[in-house]
Order: structure tokens, then C-alpha cells, then sequence
């Protein structure tokens, strides 16, 4: 996985730290029947070697029936012969179409929009990370198809013998499965022609597909095929999509870790000229196999070693350095050995052979298997990686066994980021400052555009980089005014307020009455000292705290918790508080539960060593009591939003691949400020339909809440939708949004013809950066700083705001895409770009601007809550609260 210290992918419950609450542990998985160990150290899973007594009792499901199965050779061979073997060259990216995704410029610009450019705010002038392309004026390619028959499964072999044929055109580039050259093929109608490399022999035949056109995904695909193929004579390995410079590797022996640097990059569609994108990234390679880390948690837990590895391993991405490949465990096969055979074409003798994994590694790579009792990894190939075939894409794919002793650990744990010590060493290569940052990419691209075999290669197509970073005038919006007590002009460089939350309080706090404080009895001394730094926090927020009726816990047992709470649940209570003495998963989802789905109350936890630091405890009971005001339903700051009758919806999702289902986190705002919402978090196991069935149901009680606090139905709705990625932007535009107005048309009726609904898709999986020019440096952009031409997309009404303040490293924009814009919401470009500014100030975990408006932060917060503690929808009794925070 390649690392920017920004999280694996899309990480869905990754919600922040959250210093008042306790943060989840590890899942809590029932424990298979103990392995009576003859030996300190078994090789792990091998239940069925001599020497070791094999688990008794173990659940079929545990295993996927393969228990079952593992006596029967014949069976076993059958389902092998069905699997690939990790590394096999024939598992080369294929299948045009699918590549062209990436590429795929989605139409999704709302109609009528007469443009996205706004003019608020002063003009700063930024560096971007995006490269110039030069071009030729008079610029033509052609694509051309190649078929091997049979098929010649490993694509260097394909590449060399189509260079080596008089028949091809030249010069071409090959990406596995076209062809793409300056000349058309002589004859148009195609060539056919013998060929012979190695062992295989057969026919190839070649025809002209069509003539790529620019600013076509075609084009798009072809420019960054070439661009692939400059890396090679700049020393740099490619590993996933990413290149990096593995002989430059800085290795950390202490964690036993080695950082790789590199860069992604990608000729990117843009409203400015033709450019390339380019980032710093960085690979975090573990020293330490997955065998290794097999062996190390069985000698830590043997009796739970099985589902221990499971729910550790799968899921992770793992790095073969034989041949540079990354790959998901996506299952542990516990009954399968590198013994195992499996049957395989002898191309010297032609003929089928039987040959195990072990005997394949050391035949192919020269890698020897030491541990013959290793069970095996299984990979499920993704679609892009499926070798081409004639007549279009294997439909089913074969998956991939690995060794996990030729299979490196990548990318970093929850463990490894609560290590301070680890996270502070690496971010001494990976968290780079903004003029480091952009000289190593004009660098990078100055030794592109000199390098002769580079320039030879892109000249070829009629291309040249400008090795210079692209200039772009970007606006600063003026800062804001933060309505507390009293109004707090916000600090246009940082933009936070946490010195004022002391001597200002709350916009509208509301008191803690009637309340109960649990704490373990051997707590007691700490929790008393805690409520009366709670009652000072408060008065200075001007709210309060009654005297709570407290309960001591005599065992530290989850079951006691939880019983000593319910029993003390009563109509009137305003709070449950708990000070709990560790951080365990499965006794805080247990209180959550309890507290808000079977007797709905608010709850607040804390873990008794974050109050156990006396200069920052006052700090602490400051901001607890700020967020329990907000979850009895008080508004800490809000900041002045002219827009009446307006409804600001949040959206975002939590994926649980394991369990199949999806949490649809959604907030609703109530009031003129929009600092009050109603919250709906369905649980859907089910596909589209009952998605939309779902969303449906939600809006009604939502609109139905606004109109008994308002008096009517708000006249404009405003949804901003977190979790979607550019490949789904036209299905969620096309499918969930019409959906989502047919379901809006049965509510208004008649007057759904006024009602105006703004969509806008907020995506912060962003490489794009922006670079502030201040004298000779270049600093991060200050909070307010909105980019809405050169860097942005065709086909989009879109901007980039850089909205958080960022001290350390290089601040990351958060891209904002309004797809849906009905009736014209009667609002403009301009003020979306100043509304979405003013929703960051508006999370109240915070004192300060966040990188995402704060509807779409507090729907991910309920998500991850539901999904990942509740495991049942909330009480409605509660919805209509931030209880969530």
C-alpha cells in the first residue's frame, strides 16, 4: 500500500482521534479449540502434522468446510488445479475497457450550469503538483489489436516478439493488450504471420481498431502507457500503480522497517492545458514476512492462534519482492501446504505435469521455501489484473495461493500508528514540508525531461514535459466571525478559537441535571476529582452540572457494567457518564447498545488515564463538558449562514466487507443555523433497491421533523454526499439522486417545481496539492483558500478548498463536485464556495475549522458508531441529537 501517512484507502472507520471517548480496540473473536502444542513453536496451521495434536472441535465454518476436505487427495488436487499460483506471469492487466475507467471523464455537470469560477475573496498565487505535457499541434496515434493463438500468457514475451516482427509498425507501446503507434497498419484490413519465441509457436494476427482522437479516454489511456514506459530508464520499479526507487530505500532496523520512495503519477483530464500529476509517495515495506508474523502471534496466544491470524492478516496488503507485485489476503487456506501439487505445462516437454509450489518458487525465482507446514494465502485477483482473452474478459477469476514466506508486510496497523515512537521516525521521511515537496517533483521532472531514453520515448508520440510546476491563482475567502457567548473574529492563518472556549461560553449550552457517574471502585479518588473540574469547565461554558448520583463498580466485568447502568436507567435521566479503566471494544459497545438502542439516553465515556495528566486535565473536563452540552441538545459556536428555510443534509457510508452490509450514515439539519440535526443511520444488507427504500423512509421523518420545528418544508435542500469515488459519480447522479427527487416529488407534490436541491459530492481522497508562494518559499495555503479553474476537471462544476490549518507536512484539499442542481438552488457558484467554507466551522469536537463540512463529518461519525459498535440502528427516541460525537 503506498503510504503518505494518510490511511489505508477509503478507511471508513478511521473517525480521528477522539480524546473524551474511548476508541475502539481490537474485534473480540470467539476462540477455536486450543492446539495441543508438542513443540514451543509449531510451523502455523499445520493441525495435521506429526507431532502436533490436531484442534478438536473446530467449527466446519472456521475453516470453510476445507476439514472436511483435506483427507481426500483427490478433492484436493481438483480444487488446486482451480487455483493460481502466486507470481505466474500470466497475470498481466488486460481488458481495455476496464482500463479505460480510470480515464473515464463522467459527464455530470448539472444542466444550465453557466459556469463554477467564483470572484470572493483576495487572489493568492499558488504552485500546483501538476507538470505541463507539451504536444505536438498536428498530433495522430492508432490503436491496434493483437491476437495470439494460442495465447502467449506472459506479456514480455508478447512485447518482444511483436517488437522483433517486420509486420508492426514502429515505434509502438504495448500495454498488454493493444497496440498504440504513430503509423497505420499496412494493410488497413490487418496481417497475419507466424511467430515462434521459447517454446511456443503459433500465429499472431494484427488489425487497426480506430484512430485515437485527444481528450478522449483512449488518448488519456495511450499517455500514461507511454508515460510507464519512461520509468524504466530512470531506474524506478512500478508496484501497484506507483513507481519508487527500491535501491534508495531508507531502512529502519529498530521497527524493522524499510521506507521506499517514489512518486504516483498520471496524465490527468484538467480545464488547464495537458498536464502530468505527480505526488511524493512513499511504500513502508516490513523487514518481517507474514511467516514471521504467523510465527510471533502463535508463540503470544497458540490456544487462539486461528482466528487470531484471520482477523489480523485478512485484509492486509502484502509485497512479493520476486517479482515486485502487491496483492489483499483475502483468506488464510489453513488446509493447504506448499507441498500441495498442482498441475502445470512443462513448455520443454509440452506436456502436463504435476509440480508443488514449493518446486515451482525454487524452479522460477530461486526462492527456496524453508517451512514445508505453511499454510497458504489466497488472494482473489481484481478484474483489472485479469490477462486478456478473445472475445473479451474472463468472467470468473482464478484465485492466488501465496507462501507467506515470500509475502512482506505493507502499510501500517492501528498498533503501529499508537506506536509515537514509529510514527514520529517515519514522518521524518514521509510528512514533507511544502518546498521540499514541490522541489522533488520539478526535480523529478526536469530529470524526466533530460534523461535522452526518456526523451526519445515521449518524443516518439510527439510529447515533452516542461520541467516546471504549473502556476494557478487561487482566492482567499475572509475569515469568519464565530458566534459564542459573544462574537470571536476567527485568526485567518489557523482559524481555530480554543483559547476563547475559556472565557466565552457556550451559543446555547444547555445544563446536566439529573445524571449518573460509573466508575470502577479502585477509580474512586480520580472520578471525584474529575466531576469537580467538571463543574469548573462547565461554569465557564455557562452551563452546569448537578450532583450526580454515583455507582462505584466492585469487578472490573463487562457484564457488570452494564447491568449497574441498566438498572439505574430511569425516565428523566439526562446522562450516563462512565470513567472506564481501559479501553476494551467490547464493553464500550456494550454500554453504546445499551444506551442507545434498548433505553435511549446519552452517554459519555472517558478513559481514566486521559485525566490522570494534571496540566491538561482542566483542558479535558472543558471540552467533555462542552460535547455533553451538544448531546443534550445545546449548540457550542455558530457562524452566520443567510439562507432561510434551507435544509443542509450530510451523507456518508460505512462498509463492513466481512458482514456484507453497509451503515448509510445521514444528518439533517433542523434549524436557521444549521447547528441542530436529526440522524438517520440505516443498516443495509440488501442491494440498490432496498437502499433506496431506505433513504426514502429517512428524508420522510427528516422533512417531517423540519416542518414540527419550522412550520413547513424547507424551499431549498442542499445535500453534500461523502464516500464516492469519480468511477460512480454518473450511477449516483443517474440511479440514487433520481431516485432520491421522484421520492422528494411525493412529499412536496405540487410544489416540487419550487424546490431547489443542490448535490455535491465531497471527496478528500485527493493527490492534487496546492503551494502557496510567499517571497522565495512556498508555505501551505491558509484556511479559506478556494482553487476553481486550471487543476479542476472538465465536465464538472468543481473546486478545491483548503479549509484546515496544517503545521506539519503538506495540507491536502478536500475537492468539492456539484452534480445535481435542480431549480438552481438560488445560489451560485460563489456562494457554494463560501457556504461549504462556513460548514467547517460547525463540528463541535473541534475549536476550529475541519478538513470536510461538518454534515458530512458528523454523518461519518454515525456510521462508524453503528457499524462499528451499535451493530443495530439507534433509538428514534435519541436521533434527534448529536449523541454520536
Amino acid at each position: 500500500m503506498s503510504q503518505q501517512i494518510k490511511g489505508r484507502g477509503r478507511a471508513r472507520g478511521r473517525a480521528g482521534p477522539r480524546p473524551e471517548e474511548v476508541t475502539s480496540g481490537a474485534s473480540s473473536v470467539q476462540a477455536p479449540a486450543p492446539i495441543a502444542a508438542a513443540y514451543p513453536a509449531p510451523p502455523p496451521g499445520l493441525s495435521v502434522q506429526a507431532g502436533v495434536a490436531a484442534p478438536s472441535g473446530v467449527h466446519a465454518a472456521e475453516c470453510s468446510g476445507a476439514a472436511q476436505q483435506a483427507g481426500d487427495p483427490g478433492q484436493l488436487s481438483e480444487r488446486m488445479a482451480r487455483l493460481r499460483v502466486g507470481g505466474e506471469a500470466s497475470g498481466e492487466r488486460g481488458g481495455l475497457q476496464r482500463k479505460l475507467l480510470r480515464f473515464q471523464m463522467a459527464n455530470v455537470r448539472p444542466e444550465g450550469a453557466a459556469g463554477k469560477k467564483g470572484s470572493s475573496g483576495a487572489p493568492v498565487q499558488v504552485m500546483t503538483n501538476f507538470v505541463r505535457i507539451n504536444t505536438e499541434d498536428k498530433w495522430c496515434a492508432y490503436q491496434l489489436a493483437a491476437d495470439f493463438r494460442p495465447m502467449l500468457g506472459a506479456k514480455p514475451l508478447r512485447e518482444k516478439l511483436l517488437n522483433d516482427a517486420q509486420q508492426v509498425p514502429k515505434p509502438f507501446v504495448y500495454d498488454g493488450g493493444c497496440l498504440y503507434t504513430k503509423q497505420p497498419l499496412a494493410p488497413a484490413e490487418g496481417v497475419k504471420f507466424a511467430a515462434s519465441i521459447k517454446s511456443w509457436s503459433g500465429e499472431v494476427a494484427i488489425r487497426q481498431v480506430g484512430v485515437i482522437e485527444k481528450n478522449t479516454p483512449q488518448w488519456l489511456h495511450l499517455m500514461n502507457v507511454v508515460l510507464g514506459k519512461t520509468q524504466s530508464h530512470l531506474n524506478m520499479q512500478m508496484v501497484g500503480r506507483n513507481f519508487y526507487y527500491p535501491d534508495q530505500a531508507t531502512k529502519l532496523p529498530q521497527h524493522r522497517m524499510e521506507v521506499w520512495p517514489g512518486f504516483e503519477m498520471a496524465i490527468k483530464p484538467s480545464d488547464g492545458p495537458l498536464m502530468l500529476h505527480v505526488d511524493v509517495s512513499h511504500k513502508i515495506i516490513h523487514m518481517s514476512t507474514v511467516l514471521d508474523v504467523m510465527y510471533d502471534m502463535y508463540n503470544r496466544n497458540p490456544g487462539n492462534f486461528q482466528a487470531a491470524a484471520t482477523d489480523a492478516l485478512v485484509g492486509q496488503i502484502v509485497l512479493t519482492r520476486h517479482n515486485n507485485k502487491t496483492y489483499r489476503i483475502d483468506a488464510i487456506e489453513w488446509d493447504k501446504r506448499v507441498t500441495e501439487t498442482f498441475p502445470r505445462y512443462n513448455k520443454s516437454t509440452r506436456q502436463s505435469e504435476e509440480i508443488s509450489l514449493a518446486q515451482y518458487f525454487a524452479q522460477t525465482y530461486n526462492v527456496n521455501l524453508s517451512d514445508s507446514g505453511q499454510p497458504l494465502l489466497m488472494s482473489k485477483p481484481r478484474k483489472r489484473d485479469l490477462p486478456p482473452t478473445k472475445g473479451g474478459r474472463r468472467e470468473q477469476a482464478e484465485n492466488v495461493l501465496l507462501p507467506p514466506e515470500v509475502c512482506f508486510m505493507t502499510g501500517l496497523t492501528d498498533e503501529m500508528r499508537a506506536d509515537r515512537n514509529l510514527m514520529k521516525d517515519l514522518a521524518t521521511f514521509t510528512r514533507i514540508d511544502p518546498s521540499t515537496r514541490c522541489g522533488k517533483l520539478v526535480k523529478f521532472a526536469s530529470k524526466m525531461a533530460q534523461n535522452r531514453e526518456c526523451q526519445r520515448v515521449l518524443g516518439e508520440f510527439g510529447l515533452a514535459v516542461a520541467p516546471n510546476a504549473v502556476e494557478a491563482t487561487a482566492r482567499q475567502l475572509a475569515p469568519e466571525t464565530v458566534q459564542m457567548s459573544k462574537p470571536i473574529r476567527v485568526d485567518s492563518e489557523r482559524a481555530d478559537w480554543d483559547n476563547a472556549l475559556k472565557g466565552n461560553g457556550m451559543f446555547q449550552p444547555v445544563n446536566c441535571k439529573n445524571w449518573i457517574f460509573v466508575y470502577s471502585q479502585r477509580d474512586e479518588q480520580a472520578a471525584a476529582d474529575f466531576c469537580q473540574k467538571l463543574s469548573r469547565a462547565s461554569q465557564s461554558l455557562g452551563m452546569s452540572f448537578g450532583e450526580p448520583y454515583v455507582l462505584a463498580v466492585a469487578q472490573d466485568r463487562d457484564q457488570l457494567w452494564v447491568k449497574t447502568i441498566e438498572e439505574n436507567i430511569d425516565q428523566g435521566l439526562d446522562l450516563v457518564f462512565c470513567l472506564l479503566p481501559s479501553n476494551k471494544k467490547q464493553r464500550y459497545d456494550s454500554i453504546k447498545r445499551l444506551c442507545y438502542v434498548n433505553k435511549p439516553v446519552p452517554s459519555q465515556c472517558v478513559l481514566t488515564k486521559t485525566i490522570r495528566n494534571p496540566a491538561k486535565v482542566m483542558s479535558v473536563a472543558t471540552k467533555v463538558a462542552l460535547q455533553i452540552s451538544c448531546k443534550l441538545g445545546g449548540v457550542a459556536w455558530a457562524v452566520s449562514i443567510p439562507m432561510k428555510r434551507t435544509m443542509i443534509v450530510g451523507m456518508d457510508t460505512y462498509h463492513d466487507k466481512r458482514q456484507s452490509v453497509s451503515v448509510q450514515g445521514i444528518v439533517f439539519s433542523l434549524n436557521e443555523t444549521f447547528t441542530q440535526y436529526y440522524s438517520y443511520s440505516p443498516i443495509v444488507k440488501g442491494g440498490k433497491a432496498e437502499l433506496h427504500n431506505r433513504l426514502e423512509v429517512g428524508f420522510n421523518l427528516a422533512l417531517q421533523k423540519f416542518r414540527e420545528k419550522n412550520g413547513d418544508l424547507p424551499t431549498r435542500i442542499i445535500l453534500y454526499r461523502d464516500g464516492v469515488g469519480d468511477s460512480m459519480l454518473e450511477e449516483v447522479k443517474n440511479s440514487e439522486l433520481l431516485q432520491l427527487k421522484q421520492s422528494l416529488s411525493k412529499i412536496y407534490g405540487e410544489r416540487m417545481s419550487s424546490l431547489g436541491f443542490k448535490a455535491i459530492v465531497v471527496k478528500k481522497l485527493v493527490s492534487s496539492r496546492m503551494f502557496r508562494k510567499q517571497g522565495s518559499q512556498l508555505r501551505n495555503p491558509a484556511p479559506g483558500t478556494v482553487l476553481d479553474d486550471v487543476i479542476t476537471m472538465p465536465n464538472f462544476v468543481d473546486f478545491f478548498l483548503v479549509s484546515q490549518y496544517v503545521n506539519q507536512g503538506t495540507v491536502t484539499p478536500t475537492h468539492y463536485n456539484v452534480i445535481e442542481d435542480m431549480n438552481d438552488a438560488n445560489i451560485k457558484p460563489d456562494q457554494v464556495q463560501q457556504l461549504t467554507y462556513k460548514l467547517t466551522h460547525l463540528y463541535f469536537n473541534w475549536p476550529g475549522t475541519i478538513r470536510v463540512v461538518a454534515p458530512c463529518h458528523y454523518a461519518h461519525r454515525l456510521a462508524y458508531l453503528v457499524g462499528q459498535n451499535l451493530m443495530e440502528e439507534p433509538s428514534p427516541q435519541i436521533c434527534d441529537r448529536l449523541f454520536f460525537l
